[in-house]
């Protein structure tokens, strides 16, 4: 239980992230995973590189010697320990976003298809990029990243304090998610979504608000990839492969795009397949591949919720902006409203018969 919790707010925060991107703003990511690996390995290595640093200790980022003194040191200082968690997070955060908004800038101009491919294309070059660069441990990757509560003896409790700070984490995303939509600026990322030349002539900066929402995406997708490297205490390029982003998407497509509820909804249920298929694993007589049969799945029910619910297990709902809240439109308001109508409509009709009585001497 405790290591689907794990995966699934680390997935969710991905989901929230894709779903600012294409639900709200229309724009098609599919390297996603190129974001969160990024995320991942500046996590790593900054994590290492400080308890190294600190300790002065003369050893690679990767090596036997490495694990074995990191351990010893996370061990033994519990402050260091949470202290670069939680600023390997933040720099992770901001590393991912400025490469979200330096690769996909150049191509906000074309269209979305133009703009979907090269993000795509980025995201492999980067796995392949990083199988081959010898100091953040090529295909091997980097391994012996403290866990974040590694002072503590009892793995259960270690386990669950990391799912209350990835937790914490992702209502706090979800939050600033749901505020930042639910603004002026989400109804901007709206309007550039349903129609970018609409957009332009009412005077919306369509490319910087594109860039804005990939920088803020892109940088949450590094704060997914940095609890990730945290929880598994490795990272290695072949964990970010294009299927990766098409698992985010599925879960956008089945909770519902442009709800960030139903994102969150589409993670446990795509990430509760997965746990499903990795408990099949372990039954040697099971006639089909677990990875198959996951995929297999995954596309049944894509496809069966584009027929039958194409806006997703909880469709988009109305934006509530400020000036929506302040006048009062929500749905009991609209119901309130609509009686005052009918009200109004019956009084001036009553009046209308009285003066045609008096007018016709009362008879």
């Amino acid at each position: 239980m405790l290591s689907w919790s794990s995966l699934f707010t680390i997935y969710s925060i991905l989901a929230i992230s894709l779903n600012l991107e294409i639900g709200f703003t229309g724009i098609s990511n599919f390297g996603k995973v190129a974001f969160y690996g990024i995320g991942a390995f500046i996590a790593a290595s900054f994590g290492i590189w400080s308890f190294l640093l600190v300790f002065r200790l003369a050893y690679p980022l990767y090596g036997l010697n490495t694990i074995i003194a990191l351990g010893k040191i996370a061990a033994a200082n519990p402050l260091l320990n949470v202290t670069v968690f939680f600023v390997s997070i933040s720099l992770s955060f901001i590393v991912a976003g400025i490469f979200g908004y330096l690769i996909t800038y150049p191509t906000l101009r074309v269209g979305p298809a133009f703009l979907g491919i090269t993000v795509l294309s980025f995201g492999e070059l980067m796995r392949i990029f990083l199988r081959h660069f010898k100091p953040t441990g090529a295909a091997s990757g980097l391994m012996g990243l403290p866990h974040p509560f590694a002072w503590i003896n009892d793995s259960t409790m270690k386990s669950a304090l990391f799912v209350i700070s990835a937790l914490a984490i992702m209502v706090i995303i979800y939050s600033f998610s749901q505020r930042l939509v639910n603004s002026p600026y989400g109804r901007a990322m709206k309007s550039i979504r349903e129609d970018e030349i609409a957009a332009l002539c009412l005077g919306k900066n369509v490319l910087r608000y594109k860039a804005q929402v990939l920088f803020i995406a892109s940088g949450f997708s590094g704060v997914a990839g940095a609890l990730l490297v945290f929880y598994t205490g490795f990272v290695s390029p072949d964990l970010f492969v294009t299927s990766v982003t098409f698992d985010i998407w599925a879960m956008v497509i089945v909770g519902g795009m442009a709800n960030n509820r139903g994102a969150i909804l589409g993670t446990a249920v795509i990430t509760f397949i997965d746990r499903l298929a990795a408990i099949l694993n372990f039954i040697p007589w099971f006639p089909l591949d677990p990875n198959i049969l996951r995929w297999m799945i995954t596309g049944i029910l894509i496809i069966v919720v584009l027929m039958f619910r194409p806006s997703g297990l909880l469709p988009e709902r109305t934006l509530k902006t400020p000036a929506w809240e302040t006048i009062g439109l929500g749905s009991k308001a609209i119901s309130t409203m609509e009686r005052g109508r009918a009200l109004v409509s019956f009084l001036f009709k009553l009046m209308i018969k009285i003066v045609d009585w008096f007018k016709a001497g009362g008879r």
